[in-house]
């Protein structure tokens, strides 16, 4: 698979404030790459920068193999879905989607519109105005100007967060499956851990200004590269405890998942102190003797003040807060 865009040493602050501290990031041709992180980290900064809206301090941006740091947002031939759609109130669905075509004087701008309605399955309301329709219909239409572009690439800011949480979970599905029939590359920008599970090839978390990894969203669970990272994918926080749990030497931690824990009288003593149901399985938290908190995945009912001993299945090793092998 070759490379769509490339960026190296990016580089980006507001006065004293360094959002990005010589950033790297490669993403490939066609993949549906999503850029995760809390807020304040810069997901919306980087797609500001990669299509021109803003510059860079340093660094380079590389597109098909051509340098495009420099060049003006409509010299870069990528689109960017606004997380409010950024449609025009003014006019109907048809001319909002022509709009970008019209103003380059682009020909066949009617057989054109058409198709990315037909795409995006809008061509019944191609007439209305864009005030009289829902807010997943909005996500389509702002879909579909991007679409009619035949951009190199597509930037999404969020476009999701908008909708209801019944619409967005088939909006997910919907947006997977326009872009394999693209066959072109998403980087698709959000906080939303269970987007960039369902819909990820690969997800890049940003931390403090940098990448803190780049994995499909299941290694990133799996094997987080960092303790912050354990503790920050997952609904629950990856567990943390002193090495010498289980047997390890005294500068390692080791982490795991709350699915890594057993029910065992070698284990370590617990006590429960809270609880959260999920259909039918308890999430209870513990805390250990020495004070550590655990997350701790099971079957069985149990009440807050219950003595547990658990044993660990299975872990990672860190040192100095980053995976060892």
């Amino acid at each position: 698979m070759s490379t769509k865009l490339e960026i190296h040493g990016l580089t980006k602050k507001y006065g004293n404030q360094k959002v990005f501290d010589n950033l790297d990031l490669s993403i490939e041709d066609n993949e549906f790459f999503v850029v995760l992180g809390p807020s304040g980290t810069g997901k919306s900064t980087l797609l500001k920068l990669i299509v021109g809206i803003e510059q860079p301090d340093a660094g380079q941006i590389i597109l098909n193999g051509k340098d495009i740091t420099g060049l003006p947002p409509n010299k870069r031939n990528i689109a960017m879905v606004f997380q409010n759609y950024a449609l025009y109130p003014n006019m109907s669905v048809f001319d909002n989607i022509a709009f970008p075509l019209r103003m380059h004087k682009i020909h066949g701008i009617r057989k054109k519109v058409e198709e990315a309605a037909e795409k995006l399955n809008i061509s019944d309301i191609l007439k209305k105005n864009v005030t009289r329709i829902s807010g997943g219909q909005k996500q389509r239409v702002a879909l579909a100007r991007a679409i009619v572009r035949e951009p190199a690439i597509f930037l999404l800011d969020e476009p999701l967060s908008n909708l209801d949480a019944r619409i967005r979970f088939s909006a997910r599905e919907e947006l997977k499956r326009i872009q394999k029939d693209l066959d072109n590359t998403f980087v698709f920008v959000t906080h939303d851990q269970s987007e960039a599970a369902s819909m990820a090839d690969r997800v890049a978390v940003l931390h403090d200004g940098k990448v803190e990894q780049i994995a499909p969203f299941a290694d990133l669970y799996e094997n987080p590269k960092t303790e912050w990272l354990g503790d920050f994918i997952g609904n629950y926080p990856m567990n943390f405890l002193p090495g010498n749990v289980t047997g390890e030497p005294e500068k390692i931690r080791i982490g795991f998942r709350s699915e890594w824990l057993v029910e065992d009288d070698s284990g370590v003593e617990v006590t429960v102190e809270a609880m959260e149901i999920a259909g039918d399985t308890y999430f209870l938290f513990c805390r250990t003797g020495g004070g550590d908190p655990l997350v701790f995945k099971t079957l069985k009912k149990r009440s807050p003040g219950d003595k547990l001993k658990l044993k660990v299945t299975r872990y990672n090793r860190y040192e100095n807060g980053s995976l060892v092998a």
